[in-house]
């Protein structure tokens, strides 16, 4: 399994991969010591599982009509459709 580099952003939002892994008070203190650092980390599993929560949340949450939900998240989130409905059935 591939690990993945993560940049720490300087601020976070709520929603943020790390605050939702870390918790919001870990990820604050990671962001005031290391904001602005890369890091190697060595497996994607966790951000692949909140990241496929995220997307199953927004593809439920819009309307049907607005557009083909599959193909905005796709765009969104630099991966195919065809994944998105993957990750959406489970």
């Amino acid at each position: 399994m591939g690990g993945a580099r993560v940049y720490v952003p300087q601020a976070l939002k709520p929603d943020h991969p790390l605050v939702l892994i870390l918790g919001q008070e870990t990820a604050g203190k990671l962001s005031y010591y290391c904001g602005g650092d890369t890091f190697d980390v060595p497996s994607k599993v966790l951000y692949r599982h909140v990241r496929d929560a995220l997307i199953r949340d927004a593809y439920h949450s819009m309307p049907p009509g607005e557009g083909n939900r599959a193909n905005i998240l796709a765009r969104e989130y630099g991966i195919s459709r065809r994944h998105v409905m993957n990750i959406v059935r489970g």
